[in-house]
Order: structure tokens, then C-alpha cells, then sequence
């Protein structure tokens, strides 16, 4: 069985030992913000500071009582709240069963963890509900809050918490550990972490998930419109089942990589480094470009904001007006 060490991601070690320290020594705050970009581990880490919290003897040893019920997912002295399917979102009554809970002496052993995520999905009722508990905790209960660095969280809510930040690692270890979780994979892995943004986990998904064939059939559909191979209404409808989110940040790198290639003169540093030549032969006038780009980014911040979001027309609206400028191949 790997140590605990081991088992978290190289990247998180740093802050995994301060957390284990703070532990050990009885420290350990009631309430802990882990921050970071998408694809750092988050999620993980907070799972293996819980399991060793509630572990009988606060190391995540897989033998004692508390470690069998938190292998079945059956602690009782674990909760983990998460958006509801239905709206996205973490509302009033899940975090009211988290105050309930927090009330209640722990069934076993001595603590209560508690973990929300992603903690900017709660509704303002539901931070707000949550503030008085983290105002006055109870002893011997750890709340922990997960949330990606750019997603906004009220400032009453970060205020009450110690907040951890994951950093991204540097690109010859990230590099070297993509190799190693994909060594029979013949990739460019820095192209890999470049569409990821550096960060490791969010870059194996792009290799588990076929993230990588969507993109490729995603931008070549755009060059198709570009010269009028492609209708963007018949696109629209075969990508209407695919992740809108995913799109939306496929567009809007594309489109970046362009702009920045353009007012360059090709000298830019890129993140779509395999479309370099692409972007070479794209003719668009600069402020066209802008303009689209503002579209783009005003429509993916109204994805949070609609609950019968219709994909399909917005798909078309973005395709369409793709096919108004005037590029050619």
C-alpha cells in the first residue's frame, strides 16, 4: 500500500505535509479554502486530508473501523455536498443539514468533516446560511471549501477561511509525470499542458475524454466555414450533444491564439502552437476579431446565468456570425 505521500499528487506535497503538521499538532483550522486553477487536484487533496482526519489514528491507515466505512462511502461523520443535478447549484437546505450536522456530538471518534463542492455554486441564501457556522464552529469539525481560483466566492466567505492556493507545477515535472501516467502514448505532452494551461489532471482529461479528437473536428469545422464547406447550422446540430462549456473555451482559445497571432505578426507566445500555420492564412480584420471575441465571452458568461439554456441556437448564433466576416484559406 503507497504511504500517504506517495498518494497525493507530487505537485500538492508541499501543502498536503503543512496540513498533516497542522493535524498532528492539533491545529488544524475549522474551516480551509482550497483555491487553484481546474486540474490541480483539488478535490483529491481534500479527500485524503478528510480520510486521515477521521482515520483512527490520523493517517489514512486503511485498517482501523473508520477507514473500512470511509472506503464503502458510508462515514457517518462525513458529509460532501455537491450542486444538485437539476439546477447546478448547492442551495439553502444542503447547507441547513450541514449546520444540523455540525451540531451533533461525531458517532465516531472525534471529528466531523464536512466538503463542499464547488463552494461558488452555493446560492446567496446558501453562503449566507453557512456564514454563522463558520463564525462560530464547533470544536473538532472541519468544513472544507473547494473552489477553482477564478470563480467568485463572497468575501465574507473567503474571510473566514484559511485559504491554501494549488500552484501549478513546473512544465519539465508536469511533463514527466504525464509521461508516466501515459507511457504508451505517442503525444506531444507540451502541447498537451499548453491546451490544459499547465495543469496536469485537466490534461489527462483531454486524452481519457477524446477531448483531443473533439478539438480537432471543433476547429476544423471552423476552418470548413471560414471557406464555405460547412454550413454552421448542419455544425450546430452535430455538436449540440457535445459539452457546451468545453466548446465555449475551445472558441475562445482559438479565437485568442488568433488575435494575439495577428497584432504579433506571428511572433506570439500561443497556446494552440499546432495551429500556428492555420492562423497564417486567416484573414480577418482586427477589430472584427475583437468584436467577435467580446461575443463570444459575453455569451459564456450568460451560460451561468440561463437554466434553459438552448445550445443549439447559440451554437447558431456563434457559427453564423462566424461565417459573416470575411476569411479565407
Amino acid at each position: 500500500m503507497k504511504s500517504m505521500l506517495e498518494a497525493i499528487l507530487p505537485w500538492c506535497q508541499p501543502e498536503w505535509l503543512k496540513l498533516k503538521e497542522a493535524l498532528q499538532n492539533d491545529r488544524l483550522p475549522h474551516a480551509l479554502l482550497l483555491m487553484g486553477q481546474p486540474g490541480l487536484g483539488k478535490k483529491k487533496l481534500a479527500d485524503v486530508l478528510a480520510h486521515t482526519v477521521l482515520c483512527e489514528k490520523k493517517t489514512a491507515c486503511g485498517h482501523c473501523h473508520s477507514c473500512h466505512l470511509w472506503q464503502a462511502k458510508s462515514h457517518p461523520d462525513f458529509i460532501l455536498i455537491e450542486p444538485l443535478a437539476d439546477t447546478q447549484t448547492i442551495k439553502i437546505d444542503q447547507i441547513r443539514a450541514v449546520i444540523e450536522s455540525v451540531n451533533q456530538t461525531a458517532m465516531l471518534n472525534d471529528y466531523r468533516v464536512i466538503i463542499i463542492h464547488p463552494a461558488a455554486s452555493m446560492t446567496l441564501a446558501a453562503a449566507n446560511a453557512l456564514l454563522k457556522t463558520l463564525e462560530e464552529p464547533s470544536a473538532k469539525t472541519l468544513i472544507i471549501l473547494i473552489n477553482d481560483q477564478s470563480a467568485k466566492l463572497p468575501l465574507t466567505i473567503k474571510s473566514r477561511c484559511q485559504k491554501i492556493l494549488l500552484k501549478k507545477p513546473a512544465k519539465i515535472p508536469a511533463m514527466s509525470w504525464l509521461q508516466d501516467q501515459l507511457p504508451n502514448l505517442s503525444i506531444d505532452f507540451e502541447l498537451l499542458l499548453n491546451l490544459s494551461e499547465g495543469a496536469p489532471l485537466k490534461a489527462l482529461a483531454l486524452v481519457s475524454e477524446n477531448q483531443l479528437t473533439i478539438r480537432e473536428d471543433f476547429y476544423q469545422g471552423l476552418l470548413n466555414l471560414s471557406i464555405n464547406r460547412e454550413n454552421p447550422l448542419d455544425l450546430a446540430l452535430k455538436w449540440q450533444d457535445q459539452n457546451l462549456l468545453f466548446l465555449m473555451q475551445l472558441l475562445f482559445s482559438f479565437l485568442k491564439d488568433l488575435l494575439w497571432f495577428k497584432l504579433s505578426s506571428g511572433e506570439a507566445v500561443l497556446i494552440n502552437t499546432d495551429y500556428a500555420a492555420v492562423f497564417a492564412k486567416l484573414s480577418i480584420e482586427t477589430q472584427e476579431l475583437v468584436s467577435y471575441l467580446n461575443l463570444v465571452q459575453q455569451r459564456f458568461n450568460e451560460m451561468g446565468l440561463m437554466q434553459n439554456l438552448n445550445k443549439q441556437l447559440l451554437l447558431e448564433e456563434l457559427l453564423i456570425r462566424w461565417t459573416n466576416y470575411y476569411v479565407s484559406g
